[in-house]
């Protein structure tokens, strides 16, 4: 068991197969995450419970890369004892996206404003839309992730060392759920880190997205030679996707600057945005949300009642309705990422995201 994940994940080399009678139990490898030349892969061990990997972790040549090196602190550290006890017991397990009422969490996202979707991406017909393949279209094949670590110049708005492990730690916690929720196991989720350190002036009275994100988000991206706003960002994801040849990218942006609002994401990307806070739900729980938001990245409808959601649309490369939202379906739904703060997931969710072997037959829309 790795994290409170049903996986077991052992770090191996990226490229190092292993065939299914080398591996304890007879199951072939499935490779959940890459981090340049370290890979996080996941076999069975003997069955849940088993945590220490059989394999000796690999030795890389030379000094690793920020990407490597965080990775490997953060694979580390989600199977420390300590952590894993304290993510089997979790505040506010099983409760609504919507939040948990008076001296808890607020909503994962504020009643009718569930998704962003801002002028510039391809859900809106932004300059780039059409030029090329889609950047998100299902959650398929090999999907880089630039995560961006913005830091600024006072000391409440830097990321120290422990920090940039936590956030690293729970992003690949929150992959490794949804790769393990492939059917058949053929998601891998590319990374590609940058912790950056920008001299951008908070906002604290601005009343859009694009006035808190713009200042930080627009010196990183300069830094990382792409022009400002979201097509810079878009940019940047297409450029990662040719640079770590992958099927699909999308860029995750971490800070302590202030937002409107603490996770936020583009349905179809090309981004998503995370207060490293997490509001009152805790920075150790932005595995969850962070798993929520990508959701919406692949497409993934909300489906709490907070969200108004209806069981009707067509969402995702199967166009499958919206069909566990609490305020229509039987007996309010059930357990699902999208819709609560559980590990599970839903048939609905599966199609919405478009693993290759969706429940219940469905075709997809572009087949």
């Amino acid at each position: 068991m790795t994290s409170d994940l049903e996986t077991n994940e052992f770090l191996t080399m990226t490229g190092t197969a292993m065939a299914p009678e080398a591996v304890p139990g007879g199951m072939p490898q499935a490779v959940f995450h890459e981090y340049g030349r370290l890979a996080i892969a996941e076999a069975g061990f003997g069955g849940p419970g088993e945590l220490e990997s059989p394999f000796a972790a690999p030795e890389l040549e030379g000094a690793p890369s920020l990407t490597e090196e965080l990775g490997r602190l953060a694979f580390d550290y989600r199977n420390m004892p300590a952590q894993r006890a304290a993510k089997l017991d979790r505040a506010y397990q099983g409760e609504s996206w919507e939040g948990a009422g008076a001296g808890g969490p607020g909503p994962i996202h504020p009643p009718g404003d569930e998704l962003v979707l801002d002028a510039g991406t391809e859900q809106a017909g932004g300059p780039e839309a059409g030029a090329e393949p889609p950047l998100s279209a299902r959650l398929k094949g090999r999907v880089a992730v630039g995560l961006v670590i913005v830091e600024g110049p006072q000391q409440h708005l830097k990321f120290s060392a422990q920090d940039q492990t936590l956030v690293v730690s729970e992003v690949q916690n929150g992959l490794s759920y949804l790769a393990s929720e492939a059917p058949n196991r053929d998601v891998t989720f590319v990374h590609e880190i940058s912790v950056l350190s920008v001299n951008a002036a908070e906002v604290v009275n601005g009343t859009t997205y694009e006035q808190f994100e713009a200042p930080w988000r627009d010196a990183a991206l300069k830094q990382l030679g792409m022009p400002k706003g979201l097509a810079g960002a878009e940019r940047y994801a297409r450029s990662l996707r040719q640079k770590l040849a992958t099927d699909w990218a999308y860029v995750a942006f971490f800070t302590k600057y202030r937002l409107k609002h603490f996770a936020y994401a583009n349905l179809r990307g090309p981004r998503l945005v995370m207060h490293f806070d997490n509001d009152g739900w805790g920075s150790n729980q932005i595995d969850r949300v962070f798993a929520h938001e990508t959701g919406h990245i692949f497409q993934a409808p909300d489906e709490y009642a907070g969200a108004n959601c209806n069981c009707g649309g067509s969402w995702g490369i199967f166009g499958a309705p919206n069909s566990n939202c609490a305020l229509c379906a039987p007996n309010g739904g059930v357990k699902c990422i999208m819709k609560s703060n559980d590990w599970q997931m839903c048939d609905a969710t599966r199609k919405h995201l478009g693993y290759s072997e969706a429940p219940g037959g469905a075709q997809s829309v572009l087949s």
